[in-house]
C-alpha cells in the first residue's frame, strides 16, 4: 500500500559520470544525447522513488544549455520532484560539471521532465502527494504549479 504523501527530499536522486572520448561530439564536448539519457535517467530515479514503482518518460518540456562540458569533467545530475498531479510527477534536473583538478563546479544545464506512474497493467496510477517541507522547496513547488498552470503538458 502506497503512502498518501512523500516529502520533496524522499525522492531526490543524483548521478555522476566521468565524460569519456566516446562521449563527445563533433566539437570535442559531451555530446546532447549522451546528456539527455544522464537527464532521463536522473528523473527516472526520481519519480520511482516517488511513485514507488514504476515509472514512465511523458514529456520532456524544456533543456537549457548552457555551457559546454568537457571531456574528462564530472558530471552530476541531481532530480527533484517538484510538483504532482494524479498520476503525473514534473522533476526538475539540474546538471553540473566539475573540473577535477581544480574542484570548480558550475552549473550547466537545466531540464525539466515529466513522469507518468504505471501499474503492472501499464496503465497511469495515482501518485503520492508531494509535501514541501522547506522554503527552497515550497518556492520549487510554487515554480512548478505555475508552469503546469500556464499551459504545459500533466
Amino acid at each position: 500500500m502506497q503512502p498518501e504523501s512523500r516529502p520533496m527530499s524522499y525522492s531526490r536522486s543524483e548521478l555522476t559520470k566521468l565524460v569519456m572520448p566516446h562521449m563527445q561530439n563533433v566539437l570535442g564536448n559531451l555530446f546532447g544525447g549522451e546528456l539527455m539519457s544522464m537527464v532521463d535517467q536522473a528523473a527516472a530515479v526520481a519519480a520511482i522513488r516517488h511513485a514507488g514503482g514504476p515509472v514512465v518518460t511523458a514529456v520532456i518540456d524544456r533543456v537549457e544549455f548552457r555551457e559546454p562540458i568537457p571531456i574528462g569533467a564530472l558530471v552530476t545530475c541531481t532530480g527533484t520532484v517538484d510538483f504532482v498531479g494524479n498520476t503525473s510527477m514534473h522533476i526538475t534536473v539540474e546538471v553540473y560539471s566539475e573540473k577535477v583538478s581544480t574542484g570548480e563546479r558550475r552549473h550547466t544545464n537545466t531540464a525539466h521532465v515529466i513522469f507518468v506512474a504505471i501499474d503492472a497493467d501499464g496503465k497511469p496510477m495515482r501518485v503520492p502527494r508531494l509535501v514541501a517541507e522547506t522554503p527552497e522547496e515550497q518556492a520549487r513547488y510554487e515554480a512548478a504549479e505555475k508552469h503546469r498552470a500556464g499551459g504545459r503538458r500533466p
